[in-house]
């Protein structure tokens, strides 16, 4: 494990994603045990999602954007997550998952 009191799990192979326009799911481990799911993308991915349903609008699980869809881009924001306000934004953007761990 890292230096931060977290481990970030790709459910999928990152290197697949396409770092400009695309989404992966992640799961957040917490050093207290708690995992915690959630949606990385690109603000590209979204138009993406809405020319592929061929509608004007989009909504589902709320993610973390990301300029780049790589490690250094996703481990950034998820410091940023976890330090700003007090940690609140993990319960808005995460899902805590059960048994997981």
């Amino acid at each position: 494990m890292s230096a931060q009191p977290f481990q970030i799990d790709y459910v999928s192979p990152l290197e697949d994603s396409d770092s400009a326009n695309d989404n992966i799911d992640i799961h957040l481990r917490m050093d207290d045990g708690r995992v915690y799911s959630l949606l990385v993308a690109t603000p590209n991915n979204i138009y993406s999602c809405m020319d592929n349903s061929q509608e004007d609008y989009f909504f589902g699980v709320p993610p973390i954007f990301v300029r780049v869809l790589d490690r250094k881009h996703i481990e950034e924001a998820i410091n940023a997550l976890l330090s700003e306000d007090d940690g609140r934004w993990l319960s808005i953007y995460g899902t805590l998952q059960v048994g997981l761990g």
